[in-house]
């Protein structure tokens, strides 16, 4: 007899009710909620530190609801290390410009 789309749903749902269970009675897998935790934050931390805006909001990541929010502001807010490279480039134009001007005359 063939496995029906719902007897492969119930297996799923018993093998994910055994991790989870794993997950949160172990000590093992309290590490590696602790670990995976903590590469997250990490990753966020520096991913809002690249981007020009305090590491710190990494934390606020741990919340789906402010997650969602953040990676919407991430992903369309202008970054501040964006508009200073853009001030930096501009002042970088302006003294090209100028020895240019110099070295013609």
């Amino acid at each position: 007899m063939a496995d029906t789309p719902v007897a492969n749903m119930e297996k799923g749902i018993e093998i994910l009710r055994a991790t989870m269970t794993w997950f949160l009675h172990t000590e093992t897998g309290h590490a590696c909620g602790v670990v995976l935790a903590l590469s997250y934050l990490l990753g966020w931390w520096r991913i809002f530190s690249r981007a020009g805006y305090p590491g710190a909001l990494a934390v606020l990541m741990l919340v789906p609801p402010l997650a969602l929010a953040l990676w919407a502001f991430l992903a369309f807010a202008p970054w501040p290390a964006r508009r200073e490279l853009r001030a930096l480039r501009k002042v970088q134009r302006v003294v090209h410009e100028a020895e240019r001007r110099r070295l013609v005359a």
